[in-house]
């Protein structure tokens, strides 16, 4: 997303980069926000549930990108980001939780390492994949990059948001009960 939407807000919307950047704030702000819900989230539905249905539920707001054409409002535009930030807020937010819900003190450090390299691989590779997925739908396009570039954005929003909310799957194996010394869930 940190790649996909400036293209789109900036050469197929054709915003200037100030503006796309305003486009993106609410996905920031809606972050800063799900901070203060999301142990409350947990702790009333779980790890499992949440990571399911909300990977569900981001997969879903990454599709709906595709929407937003040329003259798209931007109220609708600024609606779409806020959700969009609150679902990866807590996907990340439930993740990083989890991941250390059975770490010892003793092992934390080490732990952590490991986790911040994983978690910046992630970042690096969904930037590429992403990449990769309009590379794809580019050599289709025979017009001038700025009028072609919509068309193939949307169906990338479309694929990755498919990919994104059919990787629910991988969180269906955790067990309801799972991270529970963390988020207090069944207490």
């Amino acid at each position: 997303m940190p790649f996909l939407l400036p293209l789109l807000y900036q050469l197929g919307l054709g915003y200037t980069a100030w503006q796309a950047g305003l486009l993106m704030m609410p996905q920031a702000a809606a972050a800063i926000l799900m901070k203060v819900l999301s142990q409350r989230i947990l702790r009333r539905f779980g790890f499992r549930r949440v990571l399911v249905g909300n990977t569900v539920l981001l997969g879903g707001t990454i599709a709906t990108f595709a929407l937003v054409r040329p003259g798209a409002p931007v109220g609708a535009i600024l609606a779409l980001s806020l959700a969009q930030g609150f679902f990866s807020s807590l996907q990340f937010t439930s993740m990083n939780s989890l991941v250390f819900a059975d770490v010892s003190d003793r092992e934390a450090s080490q732990a952590s390492s490991i986790f911040s390299t994983a978690q910046q691989l992630s970042l690096s590779f969904g930037v590429a994949i992403s990449s990769l997925v309009v590379a794809f739908f580019l050599r289709v396009v025979h017009s001038s990059p700025a009028t072609g570039l919509i068309g193939p954005l949307h169906r990338a929003f479309l694929v990755l948001g498919a990919v994104t909310a059919l990787s629910a799957w991988t969180f269906a194996v955790l067990h309801p009960e799972d991270g529970a010394n963390v988020s207090h869930h069944g207490a």
